[in-house]
């Protein structure tokens, strides 16, 4: 209990610290890179140069960054002639397919994981990182996020968000504003329908987005740690706790003012038809960008906290670390693997992947965002204001995350209305899972 109150203090404490962590170094990201990094990481170059062809496996789940970490892997094998970085990126099924190489002895050099529990179901192939240059770099607010028993086995990605992403030009040209409350997000429904707009693009295809989704539920309101330490010992209930009750709310209004046949649309059907300006809005976060502009290049987007209540101060985004990279211990290269994160904090090509070609919101010291994302300009304002809730889905039990959307599935393909009995499956679920 201790540990989770300790990965939760951190979790919420990290969207208020980030802009001041970065704020308070008097140097450049590149510069404060160097300044703790360059000795050792020159160093670790001696070591990696040299005629040995080695070839690293690099296996991720952000699928929005596949085309930027092939131009990343490329960047650095020009400057490793001897190094091939093979790249998969797998969206559905991530840890199914990790958890198969896993028991069949095949891990890449390179994977990756949500951090926090996610790092405990993976601790047998974690590599201890603490005596890598990086690691002076990260920052405070993220560190719990990629440790375990005190020690630094990963590098996080970046600090992320999701929510309500918006058709600006839409809620201009019907004078909306950004609600804050649930009665104020179904008038907004209320006055797209009318003008013959559907309200929302329902990604529910994917079972995924359904856990992220109930992370509100989870999150939401004071006492998140303390809730899940309930239901983990027994003394609390999903279907006795008024914030699930309102998540799933929320979820029916979605679907009374979404699209026909919401289990029909996963990511790349939502993103399409939302793109092609279709729907006005579509529970996402930052990632789905890139998307979108691939699609609409000139659409002007946003993205605002999920109202769950009538009460405007429960309002509040979800945002955390999305993404902790570790090295796998059964890594034949180990050296190379590490030389290569510390190569994205420390050089110049591999800040330009970070920061430019990922646009991400820094998880490291001496790093600013410098990206024309508007989603993740959203988050950092949301972050900067300290409004947000913690991703708690790290914290839950292993295979919790997709098998609550599954549930959630089950709900949407039978009708809304037996809130009752979903909630009781959430809980039935949560109590076999704990225990495996």
């Amino acid at each position: 209990m201790k540990r989770r109150m300790a990965l939760f203090m951190s979790a919420l404490l990290s969207v208020s610290m980030l802009a001041g962590c970065g704020a308070d170094s008097s140097q450049t990201g590149s510069d404060a890179g160097n300044a703790s990094g360059e000795e050792a990481s020159s160093e670790s170059q001696a070591d990696v140069s040299g005629d040995e062809d080695v070839t690293i496996r690099w296996m991720q789940f952000q699928v929005e960054y596949t085309n930027q970490v092939k131009q990343m892997a490329k960047a650095y094998q020009e400057e490793h002639p001897n190094v091939t970085i093979e790249v998969e990126v797998i969206g559905d099924d991530y840890y199914d397919v990790l958890k198969t190489k896993a028991s069949s002895g095949d891990m890449p050099d390179v994977f990756m994981t949500a951090g926090y529990n996610e790092i405990v179901t993976y601790k047998d192939y974690v590599t201890d990182l603490s005596d890598q240059p990086f690691v002076a770099n990260i920052a405070d607010a993220a560190l719990e996020c990629v440790s375990l028993d005190g020690t630094v086995v990963g590098l996080p990605v970046q600090m992320s968000g999701n929510g309500i992403v918006y058709n600006k030009k839409i809620f201009a040209e019907n004078n909306l504003e950004i609600p804050t409350t649930l009665s104020e997000l179904e008038q907004v429904c209320g006055t797209l329908q009318a003008k013959g707009i559907t309200p929302f693009a329902n990604q529910f295809k994917d079972d995924w987005l359904l856990g992220q989704f109930i992370n509100y539920g989870f999150a939401g309101g004071e006492g998140a740690i303390p809730f899940i330490d309930g239901l983990n010992d027994g003394s609390a209930k999903i279907a006795d706790t008024q914030k699930m009750k309102d998540i799933m709310n929320v979820l029916d209004l979605m679907l009374k003012y979404g699209q026909d046949k919401p289990l029909d649309a996963g990511w790349n059907e939502a993103a399409a038809t939302f793109a092609l300006g279709e729907q006005a809005m579509i529970f996402e976060g930052i990632w789905a960008y890139d998307t979108i502009a691939e699609i609409a290049p000139d659409m002007e987007v946003g993205l605002f906290a999920l109202p769950t209540t009538d009460n405007a101060a429960d309002t509040k985004l979800a945002a955390d670390v999305n993404g902790v990279w570790h090295v796998s211990n059964t890594s034949a290269h180990p050296e190379i693997a590490k030389d290569i994160l510390n190569w994205m904090v420390t050089s110049e090509a591999g800040q330009d992947f970070l920061l430019n070609q990922c646009q991400v919101i820094p998880a490291m010291k001496g790093m600013e965002f410098q990206g024309s994302n508007p989603l993740s300009q959203d988050v950092s304002g949301y972050i900067e204001e300290g409004n947000t809730i913690l991703w708690s889905w790290p914290l839950w039990p292993d295979g919790y995350y997709n098998e609550s959307g599954k549930k959630l599935q089950d709900y949407i393909s039978k009708g809304t209305g037996d809130q009752e009995t979903t909630l009781k499956a959430l809980d039935d679920l949560w109590t076999n899972l704990k225990s495996e």
